[in-house]
């Protein structure tokens, strides 16, 4: 399975177990497989899909932001295209 369509939430610290139960009762309502991530921001969580479709379902019902589906692979080709700058400077500029 693949959990690329994800969506973006914030969550308030006096509502969050009512909403993350309202989210888990929505998607069990209509059997929709679905993940809660975390992120590295406080009061945000990932809400992820296997299907488009059911990201979009979801952020028209909860809010939220959608997460771009390629948002991983645009991180790693960034990764990869820094390391190759610093090895062409490496050769270029030797010690």
């Amino acid at each position: 399975m693949t959990w690329q369509h994800q969506v973006e939430i914030k969550l308030d610290k006096q509502s969050a177990a009512e909403r993350l139960r309202r989210i888990e009762a929505w998607c069990t309502d209509w059997q929709i497989a679905f993940q809660v991530l975390g992120t590295m921001t406080g009061g945000v969580i990932r809400v992820a899909f296997e299907e488009a479709r059911f990201a979009r379902a979801f952020h028209a019902h909860f809010g939220g932001v959608i997460a771009p589906a390629d948002e991983l692979e645009a991180a790693l080709a960034e990764d990869a295209a820094e390391v190759d700058l610093y090895d062409r400077l490496a050769r270029d500029y030797p010690d």
